[in-house]
């Protein structure tokens, strides 16, 4: 069965990431991490699964009350690569390739050991820049909206 069908696969599609979902934001970086590595000839197929099993984590981050952001993001960012390989490795069968991905994508946290990995980690921070980036925008355009003049909105 193809990761993408798989039940517990699935279940990232209910789960938040930036203005979307995880299933999204793995589907996305997979596309982009699988453009770059055929221009590049690497080992495609390591990359695709790699990719899409990276944020296997299956819950929701969130902030908890009274605690700092930064370092539950710090958290989120050291443990969630674990996770996922944990998941991953339950559900599918995984060669060395796709662990470094997988444990390796939050650089600098992790130091990915191939190229595969590197690729899938620009790859996923890319996204994840446009992603907060498209956020910040939509953020921006309502808190301006709502300090004009009614007369000035459209």
């Amino acid at each position: 069965m193809p990761i993408i069908e798989h039940e517990e696969y699935q279940k990232m599609r209910i789960i938040p990431h930036h203005h979307g979902s995880v299933f999204d934001h793995s589907l996305a970086v997979a596309y982009l991490a699988y453009r770059i590595a055929s221009r590049c000839n690497l080992d495609v197929e390591s990359t695709i699964r790699g990719a899409l099993l990276h944020d296997f984590y299956l819950y929701k981050f969130k902030k908890r009350e009274n605690r700092n952001i930064l370092i539950e993001g710090l958290r989120h960012s050291r443990n969630h690569p674990k996770i996922a390989k944990k998941n991953a490795l339950k559900y599918f069968e995984l060669n060395v390739k796709e662990i470094d991905i997988i444990v390796n994508h939050m650089f600098p946290i992790g130091l990915p050991r191939c190229y595969e990995a590197w690729v899938t980690t620009l790859a996923d921070k890319s996204l994840a820049l446009i992603e907060y980036s498209a956020r910040v925008a939509y953020c921006m355009y309502w808190r301006r909206r709502r300090q004009l003049p009614r007369n000035l909105k459209a």
